[in-house]
C-alpha cells in the first residue's frame, strides 16, 4: 500500500467521520460509522497507523490512537482489574456462612469451607404498588435465594468451587423440605410461575462459560429451608459433564 492510497483512506476516514458527527438520522450515521470503520480498517500496520496520526486533525488522530490493539487491550485489561477490586470489596463487606459440600460423578471431592454469602427473601405482594396498573398487575413470583461466592476459586478434589447458587421458586417463608422437580413440573403446567434451572447453579471459576453447572431437571433434587441453613441434593450438569452435588450453606443468627 503507498502513500497515495493512506492518503485516500485517511480523506475516507474524516469525511466518513464528519457524516457521522452531522447527521442526526440513525441510519445514515450507522452507515457513516461503518464507512469509518472500513477506511480504518484498510489502513493495516504501524506505518498506515502513523501515517493518520501525523495527517488527521487532532481529535480524529486520537480515535486512531485509542483504537490501537496495544490501547485497546489495556482499557479492557484496566476495566476487568477495576471490576474484580469492586467484587472483592464487595464480598469483603458481606456476612459469611459455613458451606459443607460434596460432589460426585465425572468430579470428586469434599470441602468444609466459610465464604462470603447473601441471602434474600423477596416479598410476598398480594397487591400492586401505586404506581402499578391494577388491571394488568399479576402477582410476582416470591423467591428465596442462597449465593456463596468464594474471593478464589477453592480446590474441591478434581474440581473447584467459585461460586454456588441455591433457588427456592414459589417461596413463602415456610421452612421445610422442598422438592425442585415438582416446582419445576408445575412452572411447566402454569399452576405457578415458569422459571428456569439456571438459577440453580454451581460455578467452577470466575468464567461463567460452559463448565458451570446447572441443576438438571430431568433428575430429582430437593433444597431443605431451616431457620439458620439451607441442605441440598441436586444432580447437576453443564455442557462439559454431569455431577451431583449435597451439602449444607449454614449461617450465625
Amino acid at each position: 500500500m503507498g502513500w497515495k492510497d493512506l492518503a485516500k483512506l485517511g480523506k475516507d476516514f474524516v469525511e466518513a467521520k464528519k457524516d457521522e458527527l452531522l447527521t442526526s438520522d440513525a441510519d445514515k450515521k450507522a452507515e457513516a460509522r461503518a464507512r469509518a470503520d472500513a477506511a480504518k480498517d484498510g489502513v493495516t500496520g504501524e506505518v498506515g497507523t502513523s501515517f493518520l496520526e501525523n495527517v488527521l486533525p487532532p481529535d480524529l488522530a486520537k480515535v486512531v490512537t485509542d483504537h490501537r490493539p496495544e490501547n485497546v487491550a489495556r482499557r479492557e485489561a484496566e476495566k476487568a482489574a477495576a471490576a474484580e477490586t469492586t467484587r472483592r470489596t464487595d464480598l469483603s463487606a458481606r456476612p459469611t456462612a459455613q458451606l459443607q459440600l460434596t460432589i460426585s460423578g465425572e468430579e470428586q471431592g469434599s470441602v468444609t469451607v466459610t465464604l462470603p454469602f447473601d441471602r434474600t427473601e423477596d416479598r410476598v405482594q398480594t397487591a400492586p404498588g401505586p404506581n402499578e396498573d391494577p388491571s394488568e398487575w399479576v402477582a410476582p413470583m416470591p423467591w428465596l435465594r442462597v449465593l456463596v461466592e468464594a474471593l478464589d476459586p477453592v480446590p474441591v478434589g478434581t474440581t473447584t468451587l467459585f461460586t454456588l447458587s441455591l433457588s427456592v421458586p414459589d417461596y413463602r417463608g415456610a421452612l421445610g423440605h422442598y422438592d425442585l422437580a415438582d416446582l419445576y413440573r408445575r412452572g411447566e403446567t402454569g399452576l405457578i410461575e415458569s422459571w428456569d434451572v439456571s438459577d440453580i447453579f454451581l460455578s467452577p471459576d470466575a468464567e461463567y462459560s460452559d463448565t458451570v453447572w446447572y441443576w438438571n431437571p430431568d433428575g430429582p433434587g430437593w433444597i431443605d429451608v431451616a431457620e439458620n441453613s439451607v441442605s441440598f441434593d441436586l444432580p447437576m450438569i453443564s455442557a462439559a459433564s454431569s455431577i451431583h452435588a449435597t451439602g449444607t450453606v449454614s449461617w450465625a443468627t
